[in-house]
């Protein structure tokens, strides 16, 4: 036999016919030739001139959808099945249309095309076109074999416009069928199977959910068993350990479809796939080689052998099965194979036959069928299988001929029966405890007859007895077709009523709803396949969507998604946790893989957090009759894993763990040691890393020493250790380990604890890992100006992810994190200070989902954000409130960015925020913000520092933080201006006065705050006065007749006089006073100017008062009682929280304050206010400038014929000057003056004569004239000289 190899596109049968003529076997040679050329295309829409035949290669124009969203598909249909290697896709020429990204679907029949999935289960979604014209190919890393292929475009350019090109051959196959009781026997004795690489690949359909498939043993406990369990494909191998490795994959494998299974065996590794599906493993073992020399079992096996699962052999086809190198299934058919004779045959056939058993799927609740039964018959039966997810749903409804009816349905899951009869009472059977909406093949048989009803349910029966006479009326609805009742969605076959089989094939198109049944197969999806719930959730299904339960999983949210715990105790705290010792778990790690673990968490007073991760052995443990050196060995089993307990430790500032060894006579680490003398200790502690460490509880790395040898304390001075002495007394070595390098003790070894009888022992004991605080919430930093950002990486959301972090702020509108792809997009926005927005795009069209909060967030306190999309949902939480959007139903669409993650603005750096954020992690991994304000990125600060910091608001001003700003509320300052540092003052003459008189219940104080600020040059002076006419109590502060500052008070008790007479204040000088009253008013404070302050303390009476009680006025200059007041200039004057100079000068002042005479103007009081120097203004840096990628535009050849063209127009350039030079010399020429000397300068003709001083004379000049739009002018001679002519 020898193989001819021609190359395609020939027909099959032209091949097959060369291959009859010449006895040959033809092979072909490419199987990656163009397909589309005579399949027929069609769209679910499209442009008038651009229907779907446009979509093939060939074409000048493409397919253009007249709809543009998910939901529109492009169906390629071919006229006999193929393999399919790669797929090139195009968009509208000489445009800007094109697919971006699409998914893909196949199949042998239009009504039953399958998605495309990635080694992960999902949809997968394939990258298109960046331009009109430039194809984009796309390889299959599994042919797919179709007949039909469908596109899904996802994500378009403009509008969805596209071309396509399939590759590949037609499809050939080798098939064998297996009944059930069939199968294929290879004896190995003479060839076995020795191999550390083996390779199995095949496609397989079946109607059955068990089966065995591929059966192999060896002689040194190896087997292979390959098996249908439950519609999933199990495999068990075992290279000889004695430990099988179990790997499953697949679900609804009983579907009558074909599937593609590949199976890899490389030395400890396997590598299972089921349509592309994935799963990896290490094999359990030490073994790496597959050891089979008994028998190879193919469909079946003979009898029962280990590792077996299920006992039915295989009923259905297998096809091209490969094991190795070898079609295995042509060796079985082909007489002139080789190893043909290795193979016995049991009742296999070489052909795929119909299945008889042919279900029907009910694809909606509104689907129906509708036969016939016998009629007029009291005995009634009615038998099927049905297999769905739904929860409720009519399985089968009949109504009598006399009244009443009885249906078959589910509900909740339970499989019931209800009876509704004449002169009977209603009957419910509800006799199955089980659920039956598990997605399996349930077999049900209902029998009623007279006085009797039974219900058999995979083979268990339930029955009743009762009085019960109906006749059958002839009509069962099978599946729904009853207005009341919900529709069953799911699958049907083996349909029986009365007795007869109804074969879906021989239904009349008058007996069920033909656009909601599909026939021939039982079309499902199992959305639990592969588990879309994260972290260990359980799936729940629906026909339309799924559930997760994510009890015990430690993890919320639609897909178990979001992390049910803290990240820490710091996280605790801030939560608002009390303080003290409590038990809590906490996700060190978030939505990441490390589970949640139980801590203690302390929180001390002082604002230190501290986290005691425990384990088995904080309490004291004895150690006797281990002599050798380690012979004692003690695993140290925390709470937690090494994992989890090393991200712990990354994340907290510091970390210790106390260790202690109590011994009598026992050595420790049987010190001292000397020079390079070997560490032989008797007892160690052994690291994380699993490192033997050199000192003990204490001491320092590599000292060989206990603390006691560091400091010189033990008990034996020659010793390093308190237990290396060997007393016969309890001795004690113990400390802290501090370095987080070594942390958490893994293990302690334990040696010279000899036996009972030496009297030698030994006790130790681990402290808890103690870590304090969590480094996630220093990662702060601020951002300054409205246009800084830090970008991060792309960030890659995928069908889940989450984004937490926390800010404060008093913007009311800014984008806080903005990223895009090609038509995808994320972006988290603050909106009038109240609203957070988290915007997406996923495919179709802009989601988005709010939360409104009741107080402000731009309050300038912290706030948290925890966003999470998942393919269900998207979630936003704000501090404690939630909401959600949920996705449309359909496909899942992962969100996919490309440009950088930027956080503070937008991705073209508008709309910033200004503000502190801090403690962001993306999908619990901690970002890096510190590292942004470290590298000096503009407008990005260490920490969260605003303007307000510096406090820039004088004089008690209240600054409001805008961090790229600030504004100062002068309000209660006697100040004004931006900084609250422009003076309120007043020039008063002599009959000058200021009355402020105090509204409604009179103020009382005994501790009084007074301001004043004064110049003048008079000698004495009313600055101000505090007056009351009902308790005839009073307070002055005054210039005296000397000059000298003089606070005179009376409380009720004495008259008290304070003087300031260190200096003049008669100078002209500005003086700043500052009177404040303390210790209940037993004590004055006096500051003047820049002067220490004076303090004046005067005794009181125990029976006395010393408030000043209903204060009536304040005057300024003088009271009504005097005649003349001060003169000069006063500002600054407070009195408490009144400021009367700022009401009296302000638009709509107070009726409570007046002056005399009206009309007193303002003044500074010759103070010049005080101003901060100008900050230096922050600008962004230009971009960074990739020189490579610009010579990669510009190469060196573009540049030199760049470099021409311009030394072409310099050129052109230089011979225009030319031209335009010598046109001008050539109109230079002569003309005639007549002009008098002299008359120049005149403005008209008149006055050119009367300045004329040599007359009319003629003279010949040159110049030059242009003809322009400009003015020209020539001469003009007359009488009267010579006349410029306009």
């Amino acid at each position: 036999m020898f193989s001819c190899y021609l190359k395609p596109p020939f027909a099959v049968e032209l091949l097959l016919l060369f291959s009859a003529l010449c006895g040959c076997q033809v092979t072909l040679h490419n199987c990656n030739e163009p397909l589309v050329h005579n399949a027929r295309f069609s769209a679910t829409s499209s442009l008038p001139g651009r229907e779907p035949e446009q979509a093939k290669t060939e074409s000048t124009l493409a397919w253009v959808a007249s709809n543009h969203n998910v939901y529109q598909t492009l169906d390629i249909r071919f006229d006999m099945l193929y393999s399919i290697n790669y797929v090139e896709t195009y968009g509208q020429p000489r445009s800007r249309s094109f697919v971006t990204h699409y998914s893909l679907d196949f199949g042998e029949d239009k009504h039953l095309l399958r998605p495309l999935r990635d080694n992960d289960g999902e949809v997968k979604i394939f990258r298109g076109n960046r331009d009109g014209d430039r194809p984009h190919r796309n390889n299959f890393d599994t042919p797919i074999v179709a007949q039909y292929v469908r596109i899904r475009p996802l994500r378009w350019q403009d509008r969805i416009s596209m071309r396509v090109e399939l590759y590949g051959c037609p499809y050939q196959n080798d098939t064998l069928y297996f009944n059930g009781r069939a199968y294929v026997e290879r004896n190995l004795t003479e060839t076995p199977i020795a191999s550390r690489k083996d390779s199995i690949r095949f496609r397989f359909k079946t109607n059955r959910a068990d089966g065995i498939i591929l059966y192999s043993q060896g002689s040194q406990s190896d087997y292979l068993a390959l098996q249908l369990v439950n519609n999933k494909l199990v495999l068990n191998i075992d290279l000889g350990s004695g430990v099988p490795t179990t790997l499953q994959v697949g679900s609804l494998l009983d579907d009558s479809l074909w599937h593609d299974v590949e199976i890899d065996h490389n030395r400890h590794t396997i590598l299972f796939s089921v349509d592309r599906v994935i799963v990896k493993q290490k094999l359990i073992g030490d073994f790496s080689r597959l050891d089979l020399n008994e028998k190879f079992y193919i469909g079946g096996v003979p009898n029962v052998r280990e590792g077996m699962i299920v006992s039915e052999n295989f009923t259905g086809c297998m096809e091209n099965l490969y094991f190795n190198h070898t079609n295995v299934i042509r060796a079985v058919k082909d007489p002139f194979n080789s190893i043909f004779h290795q193979f016995k045959r049991i009742s296999t056939l070489y052909s795929c036959p119909r299945d008889p058993t042919v279900p029907v799927t009910f694809t909606t609740a509104n689907s129906y069928a509708r036969l016939t039964g016998y009629e007029a018959i009291e005995a009634m039966t009615v038998s099927l299988d049905f297999r769905t997810f739904e929860e409720n749903g009519l399985l089968v409804y009949h109504r009598f001929m006399s009244p009443g009816y009885f249906k078959l349905y589910l509900e909740r899951g339970k499989l019931k029966v209800q009876i509704v009869a004449e002169q009977s009472p209603k009957i419910i059977l509800d006799n199955f405890a089980q659920v039956f909406n598990d997605g399996l093949w349930h077999a049900v048989t209902l029998q009623i007859g007279r006085n009797s009803v039974k219900l058999t349910v995979d083979g268990t029966t339930a029955k009743t007895t009762r009085f019960l006479l109906v006749r059958s009326g002839g009509i069962y609805f099978i599946g729904g077709g009853h207005s009341s009742s919900i529709g069953f969605v799911g699958c049907l076959r083996s349909i029986n009523v009365d007795g007869n089989f109804k074969s879906p094939l021989n239904w009349k198109d008058n007996e069920y709803t033909k656009d909601d049944i599909i026939f021939d197969t039982c079309h499902m999806i199992d959305r639990c396949d592969p588990n879309p719930c994260e972290h260990g959730g359980i799936c729940r299904q629906s026909s339309s969507s799924f559930t997760c339960n994510c009890t015990n999983s430690g993890y919320t949210g639609a897909v178990c998604h979001t992390a049910a715990y803290p990240l820490s105790c710091q996280n605790y705290r801030q939560n608002g946790a009390s303080n003290g010792r409590s038990e809590y778990f906490i996700d060190i790690d978030g939505s990441g893989i490390l589970p949640a673990f139980p801590v203690t968490c302390e929180i001390l007073n002082d604002g230190r957090t501290l986290t005691h991760v425990g384990h088995n052995s904080e309490v004291s443990t004895s150690i006797n009759g281990f002599d050798l050196p380690g012979s004692f060995i003690q695993d140290i089993q925390y709470d937690a894993s090494f994992e989890q307990m090393e991200l712990l430790i990354n994340r907290s500032y510091t970390c210790s763990q106390r260790l202690r060894y109590d011994c009598r006579k026992a050595r420790l680490l049987n010190s001292p040691y000397l020079g390079n003398q070997e560490f032989k200790p008797f007892s160690w502690w052994v690291s994380k890393s699993n490192q033997k460490m050199d000192y003990w509880a204490g001491a320092l790395p590599g000292s060989r020493k206990c603390e006691c040898g560091l400091f010189g304390t033990c008990v034996d001075p020659n010793k390093w250790c308190n237990c290396d002495s060997a007393f016969d007394t309890w001795l004690t070595d113990e400390g802290q380990i501090l370095e987080k390098d070594y942390l958490p003790i893994r293990q302690i070894r334990a040696g010279d604890t000899g036996n009972t009888l030496d009297g030698k022992e030994a006790k130790f004991s681990v402290g808890s890992l103690v870590c304090e605080g969590d480094i996630l919430f220093d990662q702060v930093v601020t951002f300054r100006v409205s246009d800084s950002s830090i970008d991060f990486p792309t960030f890659d959301m995928g069908f889940s992810a989450d984004i937490y972090f926390e800010f404060k702020t008093t913007q009311l509108n800014a984008v806080l994190l903005h990223s895009v792809g090609p038509s995808d997009y994320i972006k988290l926005s603050i909106i009038n200070g109240d609203k957070i927005q988290f915007q997406y795009q996923v495919g179709g069209g802009p989601m988005a989902v709010t939360v409104d909060t009741s107080n402000k967030l731009s309050d300038n306190n912290w706030h948290s954000i925890m966003i999470e999309r998942n393919r269900k949902e998207a979630k936003l939480t704000v501090d404690a409130l939630k909401s959600t959007v949920t996705e449309p139903l359909g496909p899942a669409r992962p969100i996919i960015l490309t440009s950088h993650f930027v956080l503070g603005s937008t991705v073209d750096y508008r709309d910033g925020f200004v503000g502190c954020m801090r403690g962001l992690t993306l999908n619990g991994r901690v970002m890096d913000l510190k590292s942004a304000a470290d590298r000096g990125l503009y407008g990005i600060g260490h920490g969260c520092t605003g303007k307000c910091d510096s406090s820039p608001c004088l004089n008690n001003g209240t600054c409001t933080e805008g961090y790229d700003r600030y504004t100062c509320d002068c309000r209660f300052t006697s100040f004004k201006g931006p900084i609250c540092a422009d003076e309120i003052g007043v020039n008063l003459q002599s009959n000058y006065m200021i009355k402020y008189t105090f509204p409604g219940t009179y103020k009382s104080t005994m501790s009084e705050f007074i301001r004043v600020g004064f110049t003048t040059t008079d000698p004495k002076g009313f600055l101000l006065g505090l007056y009351s006419d009902i308790s005839k109590e009073y307070l002055t502060l005054r210039i005296s007749n000397s000059g000298h500052l003089s606070f005179v008070f009376d409380f009720g008790f004495e008259r008290r006089e304070l003087i300031f007479e260190d200096r003049n204040f008669a100078t002209g000088q500005f003086h700043d006073v500052k009177i404040r009253r303390v210790e209940g008013g037993t004590k004055i404070l006096m500051t003047v100017d820049d002067y220490e302050p004076r303090a004046f303390t005067f005794p009181i009476n125990p029976s006395a008062d010393a408030q000043f009680n209903n204060i009536q006025y304040l005057y300024l200059g003088k009271n009504e009682s005097m005649s003349e007041g001060f003169v000069g200039c006063i500002s600054r004057v407070e009195f408490d929280d009144i400021y009367p100079l700022k009401w009296l000068f302000q638009q709509d002042r107070p009726s409570t304050i007046s002056s005399k005479p009206d009309g007193i103007s303002e003044d500074f009081c010759g103070i010049e206010p005080v101003t901060h120097p100008p900050e230096e203004r922050e600008s962004r840096p230009p971009p960074v400038v990739d020189e490579d990628r610009v010579r990669s535009f510009y190469p060196p050849a573009q540049a030199a014929i760049l470099g021409g063209i311009l030394a072409v127009i310099f050129i052109a350039l230089v011979f225009m000057l030319v031209l335009i030079g010598r046109y001008m010399s050539r109109h230079k020429g002569d003309y005639i003056t007549q002009e008098d000397k002299g008359a120049d300068e005149a403005d008209d003709p008149d006055d050119a004569v009367m300045r004329s001083q040599t007359g009319a004379n003629v003279q010949k000049k040159k110049g030059l004239y242009c003809l322009c739009n400009l003015y020209k002018f020539s001469m003009y001679s007359s009488p009267f000289g010579s006349v410029p002519l306009k």
